[in-house]
C-alpha cells in the first residue's frame, strides 16, 4: 500500500452487510461480523484505519453514508438523552471492540461533549427497525446457571445427563467425559468433539434423517427442562436474572434499518427492565414447552428462549432473551 500506509492489509467489512439481503444462520453470523468489523474502523481513533473504507475502499461514498448516519443517530440520541443516558450536546469521537464475558455490549463509545468532557457509551449493535423487532437483546449460554439456581443443573449438564448417549448413538462415536463437554460445548468449532464432527459433516452433505432427528431430540430435551422448572418455578432464579437485566440500562441499542438506510438509537428503562416476579411458560405451535417467560412490572412479557446456536443438540446451548412490546 502506498502514501506512508502499511502493506498488511487488514480484513475488510463487506458493504454487503448493510444491505436486506440477508438469509442462513451463517449467512447473518458472518454479516453481522462485518457490521461491527465496519463500525469499529469507521471511528477507529486511527486515521489510516478509517482512511481504509472512507478514502481507499472502492465503495468509500456509501461508508461514508454509514459513518454520517451513525454519527447523526448517536449525536442525535445524546443531545435529549433518556433513562439512565442524561442529555448532553457533543459528538461521537471513537468506538472500541470490546468482549469477554464480563462485557454485555458490543463496542465502547467516546462522546466528546460541547465542554470538551469525555463520556464512555454502551453500544450494542443490531440490524432492524427496533430493539423490540429484534430476536434478543441479551444472550447468555445454558451452561453457566445464570437464569437458575446453584439447586437446579443448567440446560447443558441436564442434556448431558438426560440426552447426549442419543446423540452419540446417532454419529456412532464415543461420549465425551463430562466436565470436558460442559467446559467445551459452548462454542464454534464442530472438531471439538467427535459426535459433532461426525454429526456437522453428515449435516452439511444434506442428510434428512440426522436433521429430523437431531431436531426432535433438541425439542425433546428442551420441554423436558423446562417442564423440570415449571413443577418447581423457585429453581428460576430471578435476582441473578434481574441483576442481568440491569445491567442492560443505559446501554445504547443501535439499530441499523437496511430498507431505511438509517441507525436509530433506543435504550430500555428501568421500569422495563424491572421484574414483577411472574413466571411462566411458552409453548411451541407443537405443544414442546420452548420458552421460559418472566413479566417486567409493566405486563410486558420478557422471553427467553432455550434453543442451540450452532446446529440442533450439537454446539450452543443458549437462553436467547426479548423484551415483547405487548
Amino acid at each position: 500500500m502506498s502514501d506512508g500506509y502499511s502493506t498488511a492489509v487488514p480484513r475488510l467489512p463487506s458493504m454487503v452487510a448493510f444491505g436486506n439481503a440477508i438469509s442462513g444462520r451463517g449467512t447473518n453470523d458472518s454479516m453481522n461480523a462485518d457490521r461491527e468489523l465496519a463500525i469499529e474502523m469507521l471511528f477507529s481513533p486511527d486515521r489510516e484505519v478509517r482512511d481504509l473504507l472512507l478514502r481507499i475502499s472502492p465503495d468509500r461514498s456509501e461508508w461514508a453514508v454509514i459513518r454520517r448516519e451513525c454519527e447523526t443517530a448517536i449525536n442525535g440520541f445524546m443531545s435529549v438523552g433518556a433513562d439512565g443516558v442524561p442529555a448532553q450536546q457533543g459528538h461521537i469521537e471513537s468506538v472500541e471492540k470490546v468482549g469477554g464475558r464480563s462485557k454485555n455490549f458490543d463496542f465502547e463509545g467516546k462522546f466528546e461533549t460541547s465542554s470538551g468532557k469525555e463520556v464512555r457509551l454502551k453500544i450494542e449493535l443490531k440490524r432492524g427497525e427496533s430493539i423490540y423487532d429484534q430476536p434478543q437483546f441479551l444472550q447468555l449460554y445454558a451452561r453457566d446457571g445464570e437464569m437458575v439456581t446453584n439447586k437446579s443443573p443448567s440446560y447443558a449438564e441436564w442434556f448431558y445427563d438426560n440426552y447426549l448417549k442419543t446423540v452419540v448413538r446417532l454419529a456412532g462415536t464415543s461420549t465425551p467425559p463430562k466436565q470436558e463437554y460442559l467446559r467445551k460445548c459452548c462454542g464454534t468449532n464442530y472438531e471439538v468433539f467427535p459426535h459433532t464432527k461426525v454429526l456437522y459433516e453428515r449435516l452439511e452433505a444434506g442428510e434428512s434423517v440426522a436433521a429430523t432427528k437431531l431436531k426432535e431430540i433438541a425439542y425433546e430435551s428442551i420441554d423436558s427442562y423446562l417442564a423440570a422448572l415449571e413443577t418447581r418455578p423457585a429453581l428460576v432464579d430471578l435476582a441473578a436474572i434481574q441483576a442481568r437485566l440491569d445491567q442492560q440500562i443505559g446501554k445504547l441499542f443501535l439499530s441499523w434499518d437496511p430498507f431505511r438506510k438509517k441507525f436509530a438509537v433506543e435504550v430500555f428503562s428501568a421500569a422495563a427492565m424491572r421484574l414483577s416476579g411472574a413466571i411462566s411458560f411458552k409453548r411451541r405451535p407443537t405443544g414442546e414447552r420452548s420458552c421460559l417467560v418472566v413479566t417486567n412490572q409493566a405486563g410486558h412479557p420478557i422471553e427467553a428462549l432455550l434453543r442451540w446456536k450452532n446446529r440442533s443438540c450439537l454446539l450452543g446451548p443458549a437462553w436467547q432473551i426479548s423484551l415483547k412490546s405487548a
